[in-house]
Parts: C-alpha cells; structure tokens; sequence
C-alpha cells in the first residue's frame, strides 16, 4: 500500500506543469505544490510546525530589533537558508531579509535590514517554503502574518478635561470621574465611554466636584471612588480634602454617595475593592500642610455591609506616613502590595524604594525582602508573564519623572534595572499593551508636552519609540481594552476627542 502511494504521488508530480523550474514544489500558492503537500501526508506524518514568540495582541518589535526568532517542533533548523523566506511584496523593499541561520536544531534566527522606520499600516507577511534537502517531514510551507497598532480618533468623551479618575469596566466600557477642566477647575462628571461604539453616556454627577479619587471595582462590577480633593493646587483648607464614597453602577447607570464616610480625609491614598465586597483604604494626605505630619500611615477598612469604617491595628501601620502608594491587590494570597510611595508633598520628602505586603485575613503587615534599585513615588506596577513585576515610571526627587525600568521577582528576591525609556515623562500615562509590553503614552518630557508612544518589551528587555500619538498629550488616561489601547483628555487641551492605538 506504501508504494502505491509512492507511485501515485511520482505520476502526480510529473505530470504537474511548473512553469518556473526554480519554483518550490511544496508551495501552497500552486497547484502542484498543494497536491504534492497533500499527498506528503499520507507518506510521511512527521509534520513540521513554525512558530513565532508574538502573539496576535503583541507589537512585533522585530522591526525594531531587526531580529526575529522563530521555533521549530523538529530539529530542522539547519536546512532553512535566506532562499526559503520571503517578504510580502507591500514591504519587500522596507524589510530586507538579511540572513537566516540556526540558533539550535530546532530555532531560527531571521536577521532583517529595515530601509524605511515610517509608519507601517499594512500587515505584513513572511513566507517560508519547504528546503529540498529534507523529505521526511510533511511542511506544506507557513505564512506567518503580522499587524502593526496605529493611532486614530474613535470617538469623543463628554468634555475637555484631564487628571480623570478612569476604571476599564467589567463590560469593556471605561468609568470617567471627575478631573479637571482645561480651565483649571475641578469637576463633577460622571461619564462612561464604549470603545466600541465611540459614544460617552452621562450618569448623575457627584455631590462635589473632585479629583485625585481612589478607585477599584467589586466582584459584582459595582466601582467605588474614594477621597480626593476639590481643588487643582494643593489644599488650603482641611475641607477641600474629601471624605466621600462613592458607588457607581455601570448597569442601572447610578451614582450614590455611600453613607459611610472615610474615618480620616483623604487624597493620594490607596484603595482596594476585596473579594468579599468591603474596602481596604491606605495611606495619603488627610489634612492641610506639605509636611510629614499631614500625611497618613494608617489602614481603614470600611465593611460595605455592615455599614462600618475602622482602623487596622497600629501594627499593621507603614514604616513612615505614604501618599501616592501604588497599590496591587494579589486575591489569590489574600494580600495586598505597595510598591514606592513618598513621606510628604514637600520636594526633600524620603521616597520609598520598598515592597510591602499586608495579609488580609491576619491583617499581618510585612517589608519584603527586596529593594529596589531606585527610589520613588507614583510608580506604575505591572505584572507580566514569567512571575516578573515591572516597576516603571513614578517620580523621584525634586518632582522629576523616573526614566528606570525596573523589575521585581519574588522568588529569589531579585530585583533588576533594564534599562531607561527615551525621555522623562511627568504626567504620561503607562498601561499593558499585551502580556509582556508595556506602552508609554505622552507626557512633559522636561519642558514640553510629548506626544511619543514608547513600547518596553520584556522578552526582548528592550523599549523603543513606536508612533505618535494623534495630539500630544499630558495628565491623561490611557486604558487597555480589546480593541487596543485607548487615549483621552488633558488639563489644557481643549480637545474632546478619544484615540486609539490599537490594530484593525
């Protein structure tokens, strides 16, 4: 039965006409090499499969690093040569194929000249076709197809105003509260935005006008605002500091002040919605003054159902009084995680290099055993693929905006610098591209506002600038959602419209 399939696939072959004697047999675009592909399987079925490290939310950066890497499932890699790949023909004189060799039996590296680093719309291909000097393996060839994030308008939020205090939803849509107005006015609004339809539906305002609000979403998608301040510049009076809790439904679309005001005033805390629907609020400026004594140190659960506000023990109090804490709330271990904070508004405050976690059920309040390289506050915490959490962002001494990209893994207690991003970005926004990239949007890079669009790769351990962004942007709000990442509002930008950076 073998050889009967053996013959039939020898009469098949010769009596295809190629027309191009160069031509791979095994090309799936022909009508010879797809015969040939399918009779290969019922020869052989040791098939071949080619993959690539990119996966369909990445940016692929190997245009970037003009290096692609891809994986085989068989030790073939030492058959394929630069005559096995091509470039699609929309990018073949942008992106010149190099090289190709070996890294291992089973890896391949693709080294590429890019001519053109201009904005790249189209998806582009790379196809590979099967070597002759292998014909145990069923390979029918491979495309492998890539697409390339671009900014454009999508839609417009309700007015001009930025430093929005923003959530993503359960439902895709984004929750905007309060802000500032690009007359330097806090404001009231409530909003919620679909990136779908491009749309900004209004709900009930506040009872004040805020910004600078804590905020968090409970297992039934109910979202809490906490805090804040009524004024843009730092208070003069106790009062512009707000006590309030807010409960916004995004479903039945209603705002209600929950009537369990905050035991301390509170702006630049920490909140944290917990598994069983209470409230853990940490840290923050509570009372007028740029001192260390008008800053908090302590914890206060508020217990939704019980109608309850509470202080935690003083045992589980940070080291030193912390306003602007970023908060991570890790529910499969019941803790909670603060990286960087600062000890006062003043520019010579103590800034935190530390990581620390406070159990939930214990209410046990630890350092861990890990120190970061630099020290700061307002710092973006991201986990990623492999265990590791970038530490990325922030500001340090003197009000000045952190370039250092920094990693922490808990296992070990390793932390790591890798690297800087291009610029200082005060007041640019930081948020997940994909599982393992990061995107920086706008910013103050030292005396103007930026409209850059950085990416950090954590596979490759390298950023690089990827587009600009449709207006340059500061004190704004980036959010990733499933159709990319969409960009919005500015303090002084009398601009009402919403972009995104995301592919078709």
């Amino acid at each position: 039965m073998r050889c009967g399939f053996n013959l039939l696939l020898a009469l098949l072959l010769f009596h295809c006409k190629i027309k191009n004697t160069s031509q791979n047999i095994f090309d799936p675009t022909t009508f010879a090499g797809g015969t040939a592909a399918v009779l290969s399987t019922l020869v052989s079925q040791d098939q071949v499969e080619i993959s690539s490290r990119y996966q369909p939310t990445d940016y692929p950066a190997f245009i970037k690093t003009e290096i692609l890497d891809l994986d085989l499932n068989r030790p073939i890699a030492k058959h394929f040569g630069k005559n096995h790949f091509r470039i699609s023909d929309n990018y073949k004189d942008d992106l010149v194929i190099r090289d190709v060799f070996p890294l291992s039996e089973t890896k391949l590296r693709l080294l590429f000249s890019v001519s053109s680093r201009s904005e790249w719309r189209e998806p582009i291909s790379i196809f590979i076709q099967k070597p002759e000097s292998f014909d145990n393996y069923f390979f029918p060839g491979k495309v492998l197809e890539f697409k390339f994030p671009y900014p454009r308008y999508i839609g417009s939020i309700s007015e001009a105003k930025g430093q929005i205090t923003t959530i993503l939803m359960s439902d895709g849509k984004i929750l905007l509260v309060g802000g500032v107005s690009i007359f330097g006015n806090t404001v009231s609004t409530v909003e919620i935005f679909n990136p779908e339809s491009g749309t900004s539906t209004l709900l009930p305002s506040l009872n004040q006008s805020l910004m600078g609000m804590a905020v968090c979403s409970d297992p039934q998608g109910n979202i809490y605002v906490s805090g804040g301040k009524t004024t843009r510049a730092d208070p003069t009076l106790d009062s512009q500091i707000s006590d309030k809790i807010y409960k916004i439904n995004g479903t039945s679309h209603t705002v209600v002040e929950v009537p369990i005001p905050m035991l301390r005033r509170r702006v630049g805390h920490s909140m944290v919605c917990l598994s069983n629907g209470d409230l853990l609020i940490s840290g923050g400026q509570f009372r007028v003054g740029s001192d260390e004594n008008a800053i908090s140190n302590d914890h206060e659960y508020i217990s939704i159902q019980n109608g309850t506000s509470s202080f935690l023990g003083s045992s589980a109090n940070f080291p030193v009084n912390t306003v602007f804490p970023s908060v991570e709330y890790d529910e499969s271990k019941q803790r909670i995680l603060f990286f960087g904070g600062k000890d006062r508004l003043a520019i010579y405050a103590l800034y935190s290099k530390f990581i620390y976690s406070l159990d939930v059920n214990s209410k046990l309040f630890t350092t861990l055993p890990a120190v970061l390289p630099t020290s700061r506050s307002n710092v973006t915490s991201i986990l990623v693929p492999g265990g590791d959490r970038l530490i990325l962002g922030g500001v340090t001494g003197s009000g000045v905006g952190s370039r250092s990209i920094e990693s922490w893994t808990e296992e070990g207690s390793i932390t790591k610098t890798h690297g800087f991003t291009s610029r200082i970005k005060n007041g640019g926004s930081i948020v997940p591209f994909s599982n393992a990239q990061v995107l920086y949007t706008g910013g103050v890079d030292t005396y103007y506002k930026s409209g850059i669009l950085e990416l950090y790769d954590h596979i490759e351990k390298k950023n690089f600038i990827v587009d600009t962004m449709m207006e340059a942007r500061s004190e704004h709000s980036a959010i990733q959602t499933t159709k990319g990442v969409v960009i919005f509002g500015d303090s002084a930008l009398a601009d009402t419209r919403v972009e995104l950076y995301g592919k078709d």
